[in-house]
């Protein structure tokens, strides 16, 4: 953490820090939530990166995986996958990432369309 503070914008690094410290506070209490800054730093790309790439470390204590961008098949979304390096370096392991999130995505989508539809169906004066 030293080593990014050093090197990075100090609003950048306020809201890595802040980001880091909430997740870790999540993750103990084994809830969930939707992770991003909330103040002035906008949270971007670069910051996401720095975001997971720390967060991958605390959680696997490995330092040696590399980053893999998985862009969706919709064209729309991107993520990002830590992969041992020699998987990484295989085209087909980083394929199947792919479509393993592409169905994941599809189905996740799928179930939320459901439930959408079952809120409205019950309260039907409700707004969006």
């Amino acid at each position: 953490m030293e080593t990014l503070q050093a090197r990075m914008d100090p609003d950048q690094y306020k809201a890595l820090a802040q980001t880091l410290h909430e997740t870790i506070h999540l993750l103990m209490q084994g809830r969930e939530g939707i992770i991003g800054s909330e103040g002035d730093t906008p949270f971007t790309p670069e910051l996401n990166r720095e975001f997971a790439t720390v967060l991958n470390i605390l959680l696997t204590g490995k330092m040696d995986q590399q980053i893999v961008d998985v862009p969706a098949s919709d064209g729309r979304s991107t993520g990002l996958v830590f992969m041992d390096p020699e998987e990484a370096d295989d085209p087909d392991k980083v394929q199947e990432v792919r479509d393993f999130l592409d169905k994941w995505s599809a189905e996740r989508q799928a179930v939320d369309n459901e439930l959408d539809g079952i809120a409205r169906a019950s309260n039907p004066s409700a707004n969006d």
